[in-house]
């Protein structure tokens, strides 16, 4: 049975480049489900320091990422602990996330070019730019878990809001 490497004349792309993409791939999304975790730790905390868990358990727990975004920018205004939560970088990311989590990976078959085709549209993104996204949700993931656990120790001691405890 003949191959795509019997049939075109020229260097044909092998499985080793989305092998690279699932692997960067795989490390992103786990990243990003860290920092997706810790950011919804964090509106459920808002909710418990106000006595309102019911609230989150019956209407803001099941939220996708978006929304908790949305209900987190809202607690803020009454628990303005995290007011330097930095919105627009987890939006962008939300929105690389997207792109990755539901898009197919389409590789050139003569490269190791790729796009990622989504329902609108073709990005082309490469293994470096899905590295720099995991860094960054690294980095959110650190900044939110630094705030969360300051936020925590204020609320059952150990830590003052003002740094003096």
């Amino acid at each position: 049975m003949a191959n795509l490497r019997d049939i075109f004349d020229r260097p044909f792309a092998g499985p080793e480049m989305r092998q690279k993409y699932e692997a960067a791939l795989g490390e992103f999304l786990v990243t990003f489900n860290a920092t997706e975790n810790y950011m919804r730790f964090t509106a459920e905390e808002i909710c418990k320091s106000l006595d309102q868990s019911e609230l989150w358990k019956k209407h803001l727990a099941s939220d996708d990422f978006s929304r908790q975004l949305k209900n987190l920018r809202l607690l803020i205004l009454v628990e303005p602990f995290f007011s330097d939560t930095p919105f627009d970088r987890l939006e962008k990311l939300n929105t690389t996330r997207n792109k990755l989590a539901h898009g197919h990976y389409d590789q050139d078959l003569f490269s190791d070019d790729f796009e990622i085709v989504g329902k609108k549209d073709r990005t082309r993104i490469s293994i470096e730019e899905i590295k720099k996204a995991t860094a960054e949700a690294g980095d959110l993931w650190n900044e939110l878990g630094w705030n969360l656990s300051r936020f925590w120790e204020s609320q059952h001691g150990g830590y003052s809001v003002d740094g003096t405890g």
